[in-house]
């Protein structure tokens, strides 16, 4: 972890209601390093999904800079930032979004349709990443025939299938059991220690913010605290553990 793959300086965000400036984000500076697995946490309206919705470029700030690996985010055009978010994030979300009488591998492929690619090519990178997430064998299975688990592990192979930069996970635990949640959780760690992948999630859960290895707490459009985690909980042993059987008395 050495270079700043986000650099955020003054970032401010004000939505307009009626009458009212509401002051989503006021003035903040945030630097990510290339590498890390990082936390976002805070009560709802504390200005963590603002934070993460300009991060993936999905909306711009008011004022204030985004550079991403040292490109100005903050002034492009819609198209830009569509480019951005196509090429370089990928997304994962509580729900899933996943399109309901698709294929699993259909679903994985969609990002790929801008790419240009040739149906065999996104047929196969689509194979590679649902392989990667332990689905080879349900590509051709749609969304009503998974588990939630596998539904979410769906997208995360859609989000891995354009080889991003940083992936975001926006609440990605919070429509699964806790036992499927460090499942899930296991893979973004593999992500990041295995593959150098930059993990930046939103969470308002203490439990699932000890799987990064640093957390960042946001209240009132502010960042209020931002610390390293001194043992990162290791969702893979987690898991042995609970397989475990207890010891006959």
């Amino acid at each position: 972890m050495t270079d700043a793959l986000i650099q955020v300086t003054g970032l401010s965000k004000d939505y307009i209601l009626g009458d009212n400036v509401v002051h989503a984000l006021r003035d903040v500076d945030l630097t990510i390093a290339a590498g890390e697995f990082v936390a976002i946490m805070g009560p709802s309206g504390s200005g963590k999904t603002t934070m993460m919705n300009l991060l993936g470029c999905l909306d711009t700030p008011t004022s204030g800079t985004y550079l991403l690996n040292g490109v100005d985010m903050s002034g492009l055009q819609p198209d830009e930032l569509a480019e951005a978010r196509n090429t370089r994030i990928g997304f994962v979300f509580q729900s899933f979004n996943l399109l309901a009488r698709t294929s699993a591998a259909d679903n994985v492929q969609l990002p790929l349709m801008y790419a240009r690619l040739k149906k065999a090519e996104r047929r196969e990178a689509a194979a590679r990443v649902l392989n990667d997430v332990g689905l080879g064998d349900r590509m051709d299975h749609q969304p009503s025939q998974l588990s939630g688990g596998q539904q979410q592990r769906v997208a995360i192979a859609r989000a891995l299938v354009n080889d991003p930069q940083l992936i975001f996970a926006d609440e990605p635990t919070g429509a699964l059991d806790s036992r499927t949640g460090i499942e899930i959780m296991a893979i973004f760690q593999r992500l990041n220690l295995e593959a150098g992948m930059t993990v930046v999630l939103v969470t308002h859960e203490a439990g699932v913010a000890r799987f990064a290895d640093r957390v960042v707490r946001f209240q009132d459009g502010m960042v209020i605290s931002d610390t390293r985690t001194e043992t990162r909980e290791d969702a893979d042993a987690l898991l042995k553990s609970m397989d475990v059987p207890e010891a006959a008395e």
